[in-house]
This record gives structure tokens, sequence and C-alpha cells, in this order.
């Protein structure tokens, strides 16, 4: 049997014998090397022998390299985690749940149509149980109950681990259901008002998944794939000005779409990165650059190959769902993931590999108008090129979101949605069941955003809500009540035959702002006739057909008023120095433009130079500039705030304030607009939404609007409804007010009536 060795050089048939005969001929005088070189340095042999072997031992060791079996198992692990809470979403104080029966479905988003794995709801809740009697929680998935539970005792802990099963979900939500059963009687016909049981589901119930990268395959799952936060990625320094237009409008959108915005800038070196939330992978924590990151909190940029080491791990605070790609942020992160695979070495192979999976935006190409799909820290990104701000927005709007079925796309043009300008159907707003099981309380809750959803046209002027009841056990009819922003709009007895029924209401502009919220509110008696059967729910339905309709007008100065104005585009006015520094600027801009109603598709971006001023015209937003031909009702002064038109007039004088913003609406004759200034040496950033509805000057903080008041002396909020319903509003208006003239209209008929028996009867005796 013939061995032979993987990298031994080939031997002339001659070699094998002369070998033996030298070895066996010349005996053990002299060493067996030197009895095998004598032999191969002749034939020339011994030089081949020693490159083989020299030449596999690198081969040997690369095998066993430690680093390239580092980086190779970094390159085979595609999956993505994500993890966020119920406050991430928006919702910031706790769900409580009370009364017989109470439910509520939370929406929680996910990549639409992408398998998950390892999903799971960590749901943080707590119970108190005051008035008795049995309570029972049940959680439901998709609709599927998944878990139960009877809550004993006063009070004590909710709080559960429901896993999600990792079927795809076409909608790009998982419906979180919980609901809440309280029967304190023990008879059929008790009482069950008590209102101490109730459930309290914390907003730091968090849901945690994973899902494999590439099975993101199109922009449109990129985009429903984001948690409650959108991270936008930008290049580091000063940014150029097309590069800040479509940073804002892209936040924007991210802001419009229900995610709070994150705005991440690409270190240099020398600048410090917060490492509190990286994880390391063990593989890697051996491996220099990665081996830097390993326990620390803060770590400062050497060179450009630690930059690049946090642009290929996964969890890296670089990660985005987001960037802006323009030349300068794609340069930068090629540099660094070239400098990173020199450092590497002989694992530069096995990098290459693991840099196309994880980080594939650092070989991409985006042009100007282009929108494509890319990898950045190990996970899906959007890359927007540099100068398609405003058709990337329009792009991602609700209507269009849904036909993005590719990885890339060059943007020619886009338009708003071919909606009809005089109406808005409350289905394209946004998410929400609009089938409902009530037994006494259900509600049907939709969100928009006022420049969005009317799509650059006047304001709603209208509600026409249709509804379906089914008939329940009790005789008792059912009501349905519409608020907005948490004013009551209408309210109405419903027949509950099963079919459509219509309410009507009129949109006052004091019931509008930027962000709205529509309510529409069931309410059932429970109780059947004398107890003859158990109480049930029964459905009801918001039906598709219901919409608001267009043409209303605020034709006031307050901020309301500035928001009409601006709903069909207006213009944003920044100073340089925001250039400088989009890191902090940005989320101030997004927030002041959502509060403004900008519309991000039709606005047009100006830059003004240091100390210049701009002269108002049309509908405008100034952040931090000097506005020229309008007469502010209050200045700012360094840390002193002022607030009234003249020194007669003062409403307020302070110094020493910090970390607030003065923001006052201004009108003049042919420009209508929002100022917003910023008080003391250090801009403040509002961390919560800003609302502005009722007044024309506010004071904003960290926490959203502090005071808003009307500095022009009416109160706020008495803008009269503006009659814009037409015939159809009229006769409503009429018949509503039936009870006024519906008396003396019936007793003047009445008279004439007899008055026209009594002449008809003469006529008849004069004829005879």
């Amino acid at each position: 049997m013939r061995h032979h060795s993987a990298f031994a050089p080939a031997l002339p048939p001659a070699v094998p014998s002369a070998l033996g005969r030298a070895v066996a001929g010349r005996g053990a005088a002299r060493p067996l090397a030197a009895r095998l070189a004598a032999v191969l340095l002749p034939a020339g042999l011994l030089p081949g022998l020693l490159a083989g072997l020299l030449g596999a031992a690198p081969a040997m060791a690369q095998t066993a390299d430690p680093i390239v079996s580092a980086i190779q198992e970094r390159a085979a692990d595609t999956r993505v985690t994500r993890s966020y809470t119920l406050s991430d979403l928006g919702i910031d104080g706790p769900v409580v749940l009370q009364g017989m029966d109470a439910r509520r479905d939370l929406y929680l988003p996910v990549p639409a149509g992408v398998p998950l794995s390892d999903a799971a709801i960590a749901l943080d809740g707590a119970y108190l149980r005051g008035d008795g009697g049995r309570t029972t929680l049940v959680v439901s998935v998709d609709g599927t109950p998944v878990y139960s539970r009877r809550l004993e005792g006063d009070s004590g802990s909710a709080s559960a681990t429901i896993a999600v099963d990792g079927k795809p979900r076409p909608t790009g939500f998982v419906r979180l259901g919980t609901a809440w059963s309280s029967v304190i009687g023990e008879y059929l016909c008790a009482d069950e008002r008590g209102i101490g049981n109730v459930l309290k589901i914390s907003p730091k119930s968090r849901f945690t998944y994973s899902y494999e990268a590439g099975a993101v395959r199109d922009l449109a799952t990129a985009w429903s794939g984001m948690p409650g936060s959108g991270s936008l990625l930008v290049a580091g320094g000063t940014l150029t000005k097309d590069t800040y237009d479509t940073a804002w409008r892209l936040g924007l959108a991210l802001e419009a779409a229900g995610k709070r915005l994150v705005v991440k800038t690409l270190p240099a070196i020398g600048d410090e990165v917060d490492l509190s939330g990286l994880d390391v992978p063990a593989s890697l924590r051996a491996v220099a650059p990665f081996s830097n990151f390993v326990g620390i909190g803060t770590y400062r940029i050497k060179d450009a190959a630690d930059l690049g080491a946090l642009l290929v791990l996964p969890g890296s605070p670089l990660g985005a769902d987001v960037a802006v790609a323009d030349a300068g942020l794609l340069t930068s992160i090629k540099s660094a993931l070239d400098a990173l695979g020199a450092r590497l070495g002989p694992a530069s192979a096995a990098f290459t590999e693991w840099r196309t999976k994880a980080a594939s935006l650092g070989a991409a190409t985006v042009a100007a108008d282009e929108v494509s799909l890319q990898s950045l820290a190990g996970r899906p990104v959007i890359a927007v090129g540099g100068a398609a701000g405003g058709k990337a927005t329009a792009l991602f709007d609700s209507f269009w979101r849904t036909s993005l079925a590719s990885g890339a796309v060059t943007i020619r043009a886009v338009d708003a949605a071919p909606q009809k300008p005089s109406a808005v159907s409350l289905a394209s707003l946004g998410p929400a069941e609009g089938n409902l099981d009530v037994l006494a309380r259900g509600d049907f809750v939709v969100s928009f955003d006022l420049a969005a959803a009317t799509g650059g046209h006047s304001l709603p002027s209208r509600l026409n809500l249709d509804v379906a009841a089914a008939p329940g056990a009790s005789t008792s009819e059912p009501v349905v009540a519409v608020f907005l922003n948490d004013v009551l709009l209408a309210a109405k007895r419903l027949d509950a035959t099963g079919h459509p029924e219509h309410l009507t209401a009129a949109v006052p502009p004091y019931a509008l702002a930027a962000r709205n919220v529509l309510r529409v509110t069931f309410q059932r008696q429970p109780v059947s006739d004398r107890c003859r059967e158990t109480p049930q729910a029964f459905p009801v339905s918001v039906l598709p057909t219901s919409h608001f309709e267009l043409g209303g007008a605020a034709p006031g100065g307050d901020f309301l008023g500035v928001i009409a104005a601006m709903a069909s585009g207006g213009r944003l006015v920044v100073p340089e120095a925001y250039l400088a520094s989009a890191k902090a600027s940005l989320p101030r801009v997004v927030r002041a433009a959502a509060a403004a109603g900008v519309p991000a598709r039709s606005s047009s971006f100006e830059v003004a130079g240091p100390g210049a001023s701009f002269r108002a015209a049309g509908a405008f937003l100034a952040l931090d500039v000097p506005v020229q031909g309008i007469t502010p009702k209050a200045r700012v002064e360094g840390d002193r705030l002022i607030v009234g038109a003249d020194d007669k007039a003062r409403l307020l004088d302070i110094s020493g304030l910090k970390n607030v913003a003065l923001v006052q609406a201004l009108r003049a004759d042919d420009a209508r607009g929002i100022v917003w200034q910023s008080i003391g040496p250090v801009a403040m950033t509002p961390e919560k939404p800003v609302r502005l509805s009722r007044g024309d000057v506010a004071l904003v903080g960290v926490d959203g609007t502090l005071t808003e008041l009307s500095a022009s002396g009416a109160a706020p909020g008495t803008v009269r409804v503006a009659d814009t319903d037409g015939p159809a509003g009229t006769l409503q208006r009429l018949w509503q007010k039936s009870s006024d003239w519906g008396l003396p209209l019936g007793i003047g008929a009445a008279a004439l009536f007899f008055l026209l028996l009594i002449r008809a009867s003469y006529v008849r005796r004069r004829g005879n």
C-alpha cells in the first residue's frame, strides 16, 4: 500500500531505489538526513521538496487561523435582531382596561412578508382588584388566543412572556390583542359597574424578534421593517444644501409614518462614539480592531480601520434604516472598509465575503435620483440619492409605498396619490381594524398627519361616517360618538339592523391640529331584557365609505391659520450654521416642520447666510432666521423673552430662560408663517412632538409645547366655524333647530288650514 503526502513533490521512478541503496549501503555511520541529502541534491530534488514543505505550511496555518474562522462565522450569520418597546411606538402612558369587558389591539411593526424567528413579547402589566369577583386576562396574537390567566388578590403583576409564531405577516404588523373581563356579581343580573378592577399594560412592554437579512428583497419590505424609531444616516462634517434638503424631507416622512426620528452622522477620526449598546460577538473579541470595542462605554476613533469595524458589526451604533447616500458618505464608507480589509491581512478574502453581505453600501454607486436597497452593519438600509429628497418622500407615501417591489428604482417623476381633491377616505389614513365586537364599549381610532392626509388641498370641513351595527339582545339602541382630538363632533343612536347608517358632522377649525386623532366610540347596553339572555358582544363596523370632505379654511392669523395655508406647500428657511451641525439641527427642523404642517413633498428649502434675513412671502417656516416685512408679536434678545407688540402692551418680559424656544405665528398681506427662535446660547431640540393649534405665540421645551397663548388679544379657540356646508348643510342645521321653530310653524299651519276650511264653506254656501 502506498501513502502519498498532499504536499510531496513527484519523484522520478529511479529515486526510490536510489534512496534504498543509500540507506542500506552506507550503513548507520552517517546520519539519515545526510544520506538523503547525498541522494537528492545531485538529482536536483532537494530544493523542490523543501519548497513543497514550506509552501504547505502557510496553507495549513491559514486553514487553522482563528481570525479567518471568526470572519467566516460572521459572514455566515445574516440574522437581524430587532427589539423595541411600546414607548418607542409613541405609547407614552399605560394602556388601561377597565369594566366588565374591555379590549384593545396594539399593532407591532415587522417586515412585511418575512418569516420571523425567536419572536416573543415580554408583556409588562399590573392589575388592581378592589371590587373582587372573577377577573381574567386573555392575550391574542393576530386574533388567536395564546395566553389566559385568572387574576386573584387585591393587586399584583400581570407580566408574561408571549411566544409569537414565525409565519410571515403580509400586512407588516403583528396584532397584539388584550382582553380584560371583570365579573363582580354572583347572579346573572347583578350590577357590574364597579370601578375597582383595572388592568394596566406598561409602555415598557417589549417585542423582540429576528429575521434573515436576505429575506428583505425590496424597498417596500425594508420600509415596513422599521420599528418605532427610524434612524437616518448622513455624512459627517458640513452637509451640502442638497444633502440637507433630502435629509429633512426623509426625516419628516419617517415622523409622518409614526417613526421617531434618530439622526446619525458618520464619525471622523478623533470623534467619540457611544458603544454602550454594542455586543461584540465572542469570536471577534480577540481580533483587532474589534477587540477595542469590548467592555467600554465610549470609544474614540483612532483610524479608518476602527470606523470600518463599526460599519460591519451587527448592532453597531452606526446602523441605520435610511441613508442619504451622497458622494461624501459613500467615499468615507468605502475608505473605512478598505482600511479594515488591509488591517485583517490574511483574512482579507473572508472579509470581502462578509463585507458584501453586511456593508454593501461601501461598494455601491447611488445616483442622485436613485433609491436602492443596500446593507450596513449587517441589516438592510434604504440608500437615497443626495438630490432625491422630495421625490423619494412622495414615493414612500402610503399610496405608492406598496408598489416598490424592487431593490432599486430611479425616480424621474412622482406625484401625490390620485385621490379626489374634495374627499379623503378614512381607510387611507392608517392601519385600524374596522370591525369591532362590542359588549359595553369599543373604540375605532386612527391617527393622521393633516398635510399628508389632505394631499396639499384645503382643510377638512365635514366628516361623513358610515357605520353598521348588528342587533343585540337588549332593546336599548347602541350609541355612536365621534371625537376629533378629544372634541365631540357628533353622536347618534343607531337602529342596529345590520344595515349601513350615516352620521355627518361639521369639522370646526379649532378641533384640528397638525397631527390629529379621530376616535369613533360605540356604546351598547350589556344587560339583556329581564335577564333572559347572557350579555354578549355584537359586531359593529366603520365602513370603508367613511371620509372627510375638504373645503374648510381658517382665515385667522393663529397657528391653525398657518397650518391651513401651509397645506399646499411653503418655504422652509434655516441658517447656514445648521448645515454644519446636522445631528443636532435635523431633528429640530423635522419636528418644527411637523408642528407647522409643512408638506415634505411640495415645499421649498432655503439657506440663509450668516446674519442674513429673508423677506416673508407666501407660507413659510423660519428657524433662527430674522424675518423682514412682518411685525413680530414677541422677540428674543439672548436669554431674554419679550411678549407684546410694544412697551405699553407687554404680556411677558423675562430673562434667564434656557432649553426653550419661542414659536409665533405671523401674518401680513401676502404672507403667513411661523417663526421659530431659540432662546439662550444653546438651541433646544424637542424630544416629543410639538402641538400648535389655537394660539399665535408658544413656548416649546424638550417635552413639547409648554405654553400657548394669543398675543393679538383674541381668546384662543374662538374661531367661528365657517359656513361651508352648502344647501344640504343649511337644511340640516334648520332641521337640528326644529325645536325652536317647529311649534310656532305647526300652530300657524293649523290656523291657516282652518281658515281655508271656513273659506271653502263660505264659497260653497254662496254658490248654492
